[in-house]
């Protein structure tokens, strides 16, 4: 086992990870380096990983109440109260299987054909599936060019007598890009003026750098009813397997959510809720030493490439993901991410994947050990040098 940051964040030798993270490393040759999939290098905290042994050997793996295991419901009022300031109940609260499951209730629950959904892009590709695919007509509004905030002169705009949600992600997957008190206050207004429903999605709101502190929107007065708020274990607590999430609205819409869960899932596993249950009372230093190992990753890797030629990569503000514009350099970006993983061996996302606004752009992953990022941003260095030359 790797020891990295004190011995708090624990990972398989580089050598395992094709068998310990099989879809991220699928397909890769020896000695392959996958920066793709929003999947850490690092296993779960050691608290964690017991609270799921234990529950096996004490058999708690039965039937639970159906709105959720206690303990879990407790644990994200208490993390909601604490860290996101947001004034719920347990009756605020959703168990959900995986963060996937809460954007798909949501655009469920909420939406009826021929509704307008305002998407702020880029943003996590499949919620613009969900939203098409129950009916409503997504309108995409691209982020300011400047650092990927809120242009909110252009959401009022395009806001119609059809439109029913305005849907962000905070901090935002791909770009980083982690919105500003001041800029969310104007969305709340935007909304509470014209009782519009914000669906935010706050996987990442742990990993915010330089000192900057996640807000969410659904703590503002008047947005409680009006916020859909969808969170999760996947990315940043190394429990991807895990499928356990969490979505947070009024009971109406909550309540709405639970009937159409019911015939399909019922709810998340009593392991995984235990296990997430743990993760939010005990694992505040485990999270810690993740975010601080996170933001050296993100300065080793951007500032390789932010000094390449007719190469742009700002840190990103939070999140596990640098975002380069390689447009300069590569046709597009999807040929980009083709080159350097039939060529260097190293896979990346392509940014046209995420909506207007990405393309051109690469997804990098750098919740990995410092030997990867370094050695990724060696072999990008090198192709982005050597198609630059030719």
């Amino acid at each position: 086992m790797e020891a990295v940051s004190k011995g708090v964040l624990r990972g398989p030798h580089r050598s395992q990870l094709w068998t310990k993270r099989p879809r991220k490393y699928h397909g890769l040759g020896e000695g392959g380096i996958s920066l793709g999939l929003a999947e850490i290098d690092f296993d779960a905290p050691d608290l964690v990983e017991k609270a799921v042994i234990d529950a096996v050997i004490n058999g708690e793996y039965h039937y639970v109440d159906v709105k959720g295991l206690p303990e879990f419901l407790q644990a994200v009022v208490n993390r909601c109260e604490k860290y996101n300031h947001m004034n719920i109940e347990v009756e605020n609260v959703l168990p959900t299987v995986g963060a996937m499951n809460g954007i798909w209730l949501t655009s469920r629950a909420v939406l009826k054909p021929e509704d307008e959904v305002i998407i702020v892009s880029p943003i996590y590709g499949p919620i613009f599936g969900h939203m098409t695919s129950a009916g409503a007509r997504v309108i995409v509004c691209p982020a300011r060019d400047d650092g990927y905030h809120l242009d909110l002169d252009d959401i009022e705009k395009r806001i119609s007598k059809q439109t029913k949600m305005i849907v962000i992600c905070n901090p935002n997957n791909p770009t980083g890009a982690v919105y500003t008190k001041g800029e969310l206050e104007g969305l709340a207004d935007v909304a509470r003026r014209k009782k519009i429903y914000v669906f935010s999605d706050e996987l990442y709101d742990t990993l915010t750098y330089d000192g900057r502190r996640h807000v969410s929107i659904a703590s503002f007065s008047g947005m409680e009813d009006l916020t859909i708020t969808v969170n999760g274990f996947s990315k940043t607590y190394g429990m991807s397997g895990l499928r356990i999430g969490y979505a947070v609205a009024n009971k109406k819409i909550i309540d709405r959510m639970r009937k159409l869960n019911g015939p399909i899932v019922i709810q998340p596993g009593t392991i995984e809720q235990k296990a997430a249950a743990v993760a939010l009372n005990e694992c505040d230093e485990w999270m810690r030493c993740f975010r601080s190992h996170c933001e050296k990753m993100r300065n080793i890797l951007c500032d390789a490439l932010d000094r390449l030629e007719n190469v742009s990569c700002p840190r990103p503000e939070g999140t596990f993901f640098a975002f380069p514009d390689l447009s300069k350099v590569f046709k597009n970006d999807r040929e980009a991410a083709s080159l350097l993983e039939g060529e260097y061996n190293i896979r990346t996302s392509s940014g046209s994947g995420y909506g207007k606004g990405g393309e051109g752009h690469l997804r990098l992953v750098f919740a990995a050990t410092q030997e990867i990022i370094q050695e990724a941003a060696i072999r990008i260095s090198r192709a982005i040098t050597k198609f630059a030359d030719n």
